[in-house]
């Protein structure tokens, strides 16, 4: 059966056997300080999504999960949105260069930015900075 946790310090080792084959480093603070909703199936990590206050606004990261949670994602992402939404953050935002995954964005009430249209806390934040190096990014907003 499958559950939704907030990420701890206790995830961390979890955490990193999960998103490493998929490139992603995350840091120990971010991972021990709830920066992440997990998606677990017998305590083992078949999904996650981080979310990275900027400000008013938020950056969705590090959204990865196991094809066989795929029916889960509605549940994982929903969550994310209420803990942004508790946070009393204004709009998210996620910048990818993943092209297949624009229309999957687009069904989640993403709207595709310009880039000078982009709130500078957004702008300047180190999970922006970090992936925006990379040739055909794109970035998206949600109103929450």
């Amino acid at each position: 059966m499958y559950y939704l946790s907030i990420s701890k310090s206790t995830d961390i080792e979890g955490i990193e056997r999960f998103a490493a084959p998929q490139g992603v480093e995350l840091h120990h603070e971010d991972i021990s300080s709830g920066k992440f909703v997990l998606l677990k199936e017998e305590g083992s990590i078949k999904g996650m999504i981080g979310l990275e206050p900027c400000g008013d606004y938020g950056v969705l990261r590090s959204f990865l999960f196991k094809e066989e949670a795929q029916v889960q994602v509605p549940a994982l992402f929903e969550t994310i949105l209420a803990l942004a939404k508790e946070k009393g953050l204004k709009k998210i935002f996620l910048i990818s260069n993943k092209l297949q995954a624009l229309g999957f964005f687009e069904a989640l009430q993403f709207e595709r930015v310009k880039n000078g249209e982009i709130p500078k806390d957004v702008r300047d934040s180190s999970v922006v900075e970090k992936v925006w190096t990379i040739n055909e990014t794109y970035i998206m907003e949600r109103a929450l």
